[in-house]
């Protein structure tokens, strides 16, 4: 039986929620929930959440058997992680939000490092190494303004994946959340932006690490959907200022020009064409929803 534990601090605050959102990975889940039973042992005030969206491989039944302690919240329909995660922070006790995904594990002294990170108003990017090799595949990054982000030193990083990412919850509840217009792909970095925007600090915790299953390079859709979300997340970050979403669009369309022109000159014309079919859906959506 897993002995992860939901205790309270000495002054009946919960510290710390740990958020999962999870679909038909009954395997990848129950390998992390393992894992973090080993990196929160030594911790008290802490909860785990998995938000469960419409499973059917047996998540729900095997979470109940195995991790009787872990607060399981579920949906009926599919929601997508961005809804699945808000949906588990509105259930969390905690101060301190720690998100993870489902398709990898933590360190032994994960928690550990993030603790030690936290401060009042500060966003925590937690580090994400790839799973076999151990090679880091999120390095520290900031954003610029069309959205894209950069690798700059890790003092200077604004912006890191929600597979392993910490925020007050009085932070994320005055940001709104994850914005559920962004399913997936860039839910992350617009949270960051607009953390950004609202102030907040931010801190690149390396030994917070996240042993990731997945690449870090987009493939296939995955490369119309980043380029459809970031485009379309910064229309909407730059609307109320009509010379910032100029120049934002004309900076944007040069850097999707060159970035086409460069996939095509390099014989990834299939790659290219997802590209730009990213950037005009995501003005042709912008343009419906503002009608």
């Amino acid at each position: 039986m897993s002995s992860l534990r939901k205790n309270l601090d000495f002054n009946g605050q919960m510290r710390v929620s740990v958020i999962i959102p999870t679909c038909n990975r009954c395997d990848g889940i129950t390998e992390l929930l393992h894992a973090l039973n080993t990196a929160m042992a030594d911790h008290d005030a802490c909860e785990l959440i998995v938000v469960d969206d419409a499973s059917t491989d047996g998540t729900n039944e095997a979470l109940a058997t195995t991790f009787p302690e872990v607060r399981l919240v579920r949906c009926p329909v599919p929601s997508q992680p961005s809804r699945a995660r808000n949906l588990g922070a509105a259930e969390a006790r905690g101060s301190l939000l720690l998100f993870l995904d489902d398709d990898g594990v933590v360190d032994e002294g994960w928690l550990t490092a993030m603790l030690v990170a936290e401060r009042e108003a500060t966003v925590l990017l937690g580090n994400v190494v790839d799973f076999h090799g151990g090679r880091v595949q999120s390095v520290p990054r900031r954003t610029t303004f069309i959205g894209k982000s950069l690798r700059c030193r890790p003092e200077r990083a604004n912006t890191g994946p929600s597979c392993n990412l910490g925020i007050p919850r009085a932070c994320f509840e005055a940001l709104g959340g994850f914005d559920e217009e962004l399913p997936y792909y860039f839910e992350d970095s617009d949270l960051c932006i607009r953390a950004a925007r609202a102030g907040f600090d931010f801190r690149f915790v390396a030994d917070a690490v996240f042993r990731h299953r997945g690449s870090e390079q987009k493939t296939g859709d995955a490369i119309r959907m980043q380029e459809h979300n970031s485009t379309y997340a910064m229309l909407k970050y730059y609307e109320d200022d009509v010379l910032r979403s100029l120049t934002f669009s004309v900076l944007n369309g040069v850097w999707m020009g060159a970035r086409f022109a460069a996939w095509a000159l390099r014989g990834r014309f299939g790659e290219a064409g997802l590209l730009l079919c990213g950037w005009a859906g995501a003005y042709l959506r912008y343009v419906r929803t503002r009608l």
